[in-house]
């Protein structure tokens, strides 16, 4: 192969990765939105609880313990 055609290649290589590097920063900002609303929804829905049931925030350690060993948060 030739200088130029290396060059061209080294450059579409280039543009592939910078768009690869972008889709990924992209995403990665979406998942933090995404992880920021369900943090806002969990303490709104801890609140709630708090204020309907009184011995919530008491219980809420066992039944969080029991909730980490019970389920598989990666299964659908």
């Amino acid at each position: 192969m030739n200088e130029k055609v290396l060059k061209e290649q080294l450059d579409r290589f280039q543009k592939e990765l910078s768009l690869a590097g972008a889709e990924t920063d992209k995403s990665l900002l979406e998942l933090r939105v995404e992880m920021d609303r369900l943090k806002l929804e969990t303490a709104a829905l801890r609140s709630f609880l708090s204020a309907v049931y009184p011995s919530f925030a008491e219980q809420f350690p066992q039944i969080l313990a029991e909730t980490i060993q019970e389920v598989d948060p990666e299964s659908d």
